[in-house]
């Protein structure tokens, strides 16, 4: 099943503002076209040929409208169709300042305020809830691609900011995908809220004179939708992603004036954005049969949204005043040439494996059942369709086996199945005819290597009268020419030599071993210590069987311990009482007698892992004094240099050429400061390694009290059952909480009465603020 072919669906929106150009931008009434009219300039002369009138026509117009209306419009009806297996992407595109990020994040201070991407995320988890026949299963990613490098925003600092391990990728199906980019799955609205305000704080945002907070690289938040479902055992499976792209802002350097590394990443944003476009027109022309994709990082990685397997909607932000028209007719222009790119959507199902394998399972036994009927209706029950088993093989071989002798003038045929048996048995025993062949022919030609005075004719009459041997009943041993001992009788006994045998063991029997009765340990020692397995067989034979109370030495008898009346009187006594629970005392008490016994191992674990990330501490806080020592004392050798240099400069003529000559003295302040630099160096990385090792104890202490608790926890319950402790009601210590802690829960409290659906969101960023306040409290010591 697949869509149609659809063109990129473009809706404008305009950023409020109280400079509203009237007399330059109109908007038609019905919101799906503008009118743009800039009055030709004086200074142009007669002969001006400067346009002064621009009509564009797009799919909606969203002037000064909410972000509620913004995703009504865009967003809503894309998500539904990616919980059915279509892919969708939404791009946010416009001149720096115009309302991007705004539009795709929001303002995470108020809620009503929230972006795209978190009502995208609460949709989401809605409609999850509202689908219980199916299985979804969401993941997270979000990617940035700064100066065309891309950073992983969820990945593990500082590794994450490198993004050098992050390759893009093609699959058979021409889908571009990042290699080594972290996914991580969502279980509820508030962990999918928390990675985005994760990737927010690491973001690369500046401030010019057109934007305070300028977004300086593409960001790419992707949830990934998995779900089958559960009310059908299929084998169908449904992928599809939701691409969330903030764009990055065009910049005229002439109006943000940027320098410096703002001035490099402004190249670096408008690059990207040019190849884009580029790659935009190339789309739009049917005449065009290569798409420059790897151009760019930001095109390659969006390859199926671009003219792919997507739905495909792009928000163009303008801006209303005077002084951004060119920048707005610009943006205008790019959403035109959007609309011209076309897009195939398509579900996408793959097909689990295993549950194939079950269903070709299903099939072929019904298929078995369907014939098995047909062979009934048809007087053919006989016929077996299974794999033969072992049985009818040796049945089968026997039929072969008398059709081959003529026995049997013909083998009756019931099965395809059957033929292909039959055909194995004839290819075994032709095999095994051929290996008895060489084995006799092997025999006889090792036979005239050993009597070479043997003649052929001699040779074929011993092979004759072996021949006769084989087939004669006899039993025994060959002797010269072939003479056997004839069949035993049925009901004859040993006797004769037989009995003179016996005789002879009786005898050997009796000289060594006394004719009382042994107890049974020594009996056993003499079979241990018996010269010859025929001796211990027969020591077996005459020895009474053993009991248990044989077999149990006397000291380890109960009988040897206590009389008959004092083992009447045990059985007598009436069984213990059950222990009745004994009463709580204090809870925090109970606790510290449970760190003193049963938790005694998991508290010196926990006091162990305190210490260490006590000394790591330390040792952590000694480097950073280290850091900042050689900081200053790198600041102060670079002032003392610049000072050199500004005394150099002074003294040198401005006409002269001569190469620069430094003194012993900055040479020596030159040396040492690149020491100091490596010395940095060194030491920032071991900070950035004893950081790690802090984190990692963190975790083991806090999951260490945690194991200690649900210890503690269980120890009470099994000691103590369902009373209740000093400490309250609900038997639990008081947990005491501080003035902020106090605020969070009245303020908690207050917003689940307000609006229920904000609890997961101000849950979330209030995660995300105490991550961020952690490690940067981390990395102040």
């Amino acid at each position: 099943m697949s869509h149609r072919n659809k063109h990129v669906k473009v809706v404008i929106r305009t950023r409020p503002t109280s400079e509203y150009a009237q007399n330059i931008i109109n908007f038609s009434e019905d919101g799906k076209s503008v009118n743009i009219h800039v009055p030709k300039n004086a200074e142009g002369g007669y002969i001006n040929n400067q346009q002064e009138d621009w009509d564009f026509q797009y799919d909606n117009i969203l002037h000064n409208v909410s972000q509620e209306a913004v995703y009504e419009e865009c967003v809503r009806d894309i998500l539904k169709n990616v919980l059915e297996g279509y892919n969708g992407t939404i791009l946010a595109y416009g001149q720096t300042g115009a309302g991007k990020t705004f539009t795709m994040t929001g303002a995470t201070e108020n809620y009503k305020h929230r972006g795209l991407i978190p009502r995208a995320i609460a949709q989401m988890f809605r409609e999850i809830s509202d689908r219980p026949q199916y299985s979804y299963t969401i993941r997270i990613s979000y990617i940035e691609i700064y100066n065309e490098q891309m950073i992983d925003l969820l990945g593990n600092l500082p590794d994450c900011l490198k993004g050098e391990n992050l390759h893009v990728i093609e699959d058979k199906n021409g889908s571009a995908s990042v290699k080594g980019l972290a996914v991580k799955i969502a279980n509820s609205e508030e962990e999918a809220l928390s990675y985005l305000f994760e990737g927010e704080t690491v973001r690369s945002i500046a401030e010019h004179q057109l934007n305070r907070n300028s977004s300086r690289s593409h960001c790419i938040f992707t949830m990934y939708v998995e779900s089958r479902s559960r009310l059908e055992s299929s084998e169908k499976v449904l992928y599809s992603k939701l691409n969330l792209v903030d764009l990055a802002g065009s910049e005229r350097l002439s109006k943000t004036q940027t320098t410096g590394v703002m001035l490099r990443e402004a190249m670096y944003i408008n690059k990207s954005l040019t190849f884009l476009e580029q790659v935009i027109i190339a789309l739009a022309d049917k005449r065009r049969g290569h798409i420059p994709y790897r151009q760019s990082k930001l095109t390659n990685v969006l390859r199926d949204a671009l003219g792919g397997n997507c739905n495909t909607l792009m928000i163009a932000n303008i801006r209303c005043e005077r002084d951004y028209i060119e920048e707005t007719i610009s943006t205008l222009r790019f959403a035109t040439r959007m609309m011209c790119v076309t897009t195939t959507p398509e579900i996408n199902v793959q097909y689990d494996p295993l549950a194939l394998i079950k269903k070709y399972e299903r099939e072929i036994k019904e298929l078995k059942q369907e014939l098995s009927m047909h062979d009934t209706l048809a007087n053919r029950s006989h016929v077996h369709h299974e794999p033969f088993t072992d049985a009818q093989k040796l049945e089968l071989q026997r039929q072969v086996k008398a059709y081959l002798q003529n026995e049997e003038e013909e083998l009756e045929v019931v099965s395809l199945r059957q033929i292909k048996e039959l055909f194995s048995q004839f290819r075994a025993l032709y095999k095994a005819q051929e290996r008895e062949i060489e084995d006799w022919q092997r025999i006889h030609r090792s036979q005239l290597k050993l009597q070479p005075s043997a003649t052929r004719e001699e040779a074929v009459d011993t092979h004759a009268v072996m021949s006769k041997a084989d087939k004669d009943d006899g039993v025994g041993e060959l002797e010269g020419t072939g003479f056997g001992v004839g069949l035993a009788p049925s009901g004859g006994r040993a006797g004769g030599m037989a009995g003179a045998r016996a005789g002879n063991k009786d005898k050997r029997r009796k000289s060594r071993i006394p004719s009382t009765t042994l107890p049974p340990a020594q009996s056993l020692t003499s079979l241990v210590q018996a010269s010859t397995t025929n001796e211990a067989e027969e020591l077996l034979r005459e020895q009474p069987a053993l009991g248990a109370d044989q077999l149990i030495p006397s000291s380890q008898k109960p009988s040897d311990h206590a009389t008959a009346p004092e083992q009447a009187n045990l059985h007598a006594l009436p069984p213990l009482p059950k222990q009745r629970a004994l009463a709580p005392s204090s809870r925090a008490d109970e606790f510290e007698a449970f760190k003193r016994g049963k938790g005694s191992e998991m508290n010196r674990i926990l006091i162990e892992n305190k210490g260490i990330l006590k000394e790591k501490k330390r040792q952590a806080k000694e480097l950073a004094e280290q850091v900042n020592e050689v900081k200053r004392q790198i600041d102060v050798h670079k002032t003392k240099i610049e000072g050199k240099r500004q005394t150099r400069s002074t003294t040198v003529t401005a006409g002269s050429s001569e190469d620069v000559i430094i003194d012993e003295e900055e040479y020596i302040l030159l040396s040492t400061l690149k020491e100091l630099r490596q010395q940095y160096r060194d030491h920032y990385d071991q900070l950035g390694s004893m950081r790690s090792d802090i984190d990692y104890c963190s975790r083991l202490v806090d999951q260490c009290r945690q194991k200690l608790m649900t210890e503690f926890e269980q120890w009470y319950e099994q000691r103590y059952g369902g009373q209740i402790a000093d400490e309250g009601e609900d038997g639990q210590i008081e947990d005491l909480m501080d003035i902020g802690e106090k605020f969070d829960k009245l303020q908690m409290e207050r917003m689940s009465q307000e609006d229920p659906d904000s609890v997961a969101f101000y849950t979330a960023k209030k995660n995300s603020e105490r991550k961020l306040t952690k490690g940067q409290r981390v990395r102040k010591h």
